[in-house]
């Protein structure tokens, strides 16, 4: 989500991928039994239980390499503009689209749940005024993302001139690349550190609109990611490293099924994996924690392997991944809405949201970043 100052190609393309996942997911969850959005039509249907591994899936990884990605290009930011003008620049690129969803998408979403779903004919500026203005509801859906960047922002700011002040005339420390027992440890202590926040913040509940449950993933694949640009990180990952984690996020990924099955019984809730103290609660952290290591080793190689270019079609794709994420929440709940009274199949209006939501918020997108004051920001 942050401007880079040497473009690498293979991060705009999968920053492309990872917003078309994003998009996904919510669809997912709309239409799936697990997740928080705005909109849901759940059903007791056994089949939507593939939407909510695919919303599992997403959530161990997904967010985290996106956290990875915006730290890898953060020293340079910081390092070019210096801190005033790097701090300068974050507020008006996380800070004002953060704004702007606060104050004007996120309450047209609430409007037309109020106009469509729940039935009440009201002005809108009516409804601004007693909801936003006079009762204060703030949501920061989706942009909640900008709001924890825009934090560790401003904190790596801070600590790196700690840092600079402390190893004056010092030389950097150089780390080279983990070996895969060190990656196993820092996996079994993700693992471990997430069980026992969940203890106190399941993952089925939020607190200010941030899941705390998800917040050590963050933290540590945020810290990852400094620390990838400052030892070269992402083009040491060699076939050999590459193809084993992707052996174990394979493997990984196929143990889903049998954990849910073995750890859930009908008297106990899907809930029983979002946090407590029980062995179901610490598997799912482990589990979430392969996966954000191992999908992000191996999806880095693979998209600087293999998708290293760019068409000329998806050079100006990547431009409007950033106003994707902004504006796709309205995008799909509106089309949520326009098939709320057909009596499809879940699975069917997924596919239908997807496929019609994903190439009108990238179209709509391109016009966005068309008007020149927006450049700057998007």
């Amino acid at each position: 989500m942050e401007n880079n100052y040497k473009r690498l190609l293979y991060i705009d393309n999968l920053r492309i991928i990872l917003v078309v996942l994003v998009v996904l997911a919510h669809v997912a969850i709309t239409y799936g039994p697990v997740g928080f959005w705005y909109y849901y039509e759940r059903t007791e249907l056994n089949s939507t239980y593939v939407l909510a591994f695919f919303v599992s899936l997403m959530q161990a990884f997904l967010i985290g390499l996106f956290f990875m990605i915006s730290a890898f290009f953060t020293p340079s930011a910081l390092n070019k503009k210096g801190p005033k003008n790097y701090l300068i620049d974050k507020l008006k690129r996380l800070g004002v689209p953060l704004i702007f969803y606060i104050f004007m998408i996120a309450p047209s979403i609430l409007y037309l749940d109020n106009l469509i779903i729940k039935g009440e004919r009201v002005n809108y500026f009516i409804f601004y005024y007693e909801n936003v203005l006079k009762k204060g509801i703030i949501d920061v859906g989706p942009l909640w993302f900008l709001q924890v960047l825009l934090f560790f922002s401003i904190l790596y700011a801070i600590f790196n001139e700690i840092i600079v002040r402390i190893l004056k005339n010092k030389k950097q420390l150089i780390f080279k690349f983990p070996s895969n027992k060190n990656i196993f440890i820092t996996i079994l202590i993700l693992a471990f550190v997430t069980f026992l926040v969940r203890l106190q913040f399941p993952i089925s509940a939020t607190t200010s609109h941030l899941n705390f449950g998800l917040a050590p993933q963050y933290i540590l694949l945020f810290g990852l990611g400094i620390l990838a640009f400052n030892n070269n990180w992402f083009e040491e990952i060699t076939p050999k490293k590459a193809k084993f984690w992707f052996s174990i996020a394979m493997i990984a990924i196929l143990f889903w099924p049998l954990f849910i099955f073995f750890g859930r019984s009908s008297e106990l809730s899907i809930e029983i994996f979002a946090g407590g103290l029980n062995w179901q609660s610490f598997i799912y952290a482990f589990w979430e924690a392969v996966l954000s290591i191992s999908l992000s080793i191996c999806i880095i190689y693979f998209f600087r392997k293999k998708l290293n270019h760019q068409t000329k079609l998806f050079k100006e794709i990547s431009k409007s991944t950033y106003s994707v994420f902004i504006i796709h929440s309205i995008v799909i709940v509106l089309l949520s809405y326009l098939l709320k009274d057909l009596m499809f199949h879940p699975l069917v209006k997924f596919a239908i949201v997807a496929l019609a939501g994903i190439p009108l918020c990238f179209l709509i997108s391109f016009y966005i970043t068309k008007v020149r004051f927006l450049k700057k920001i998007l």
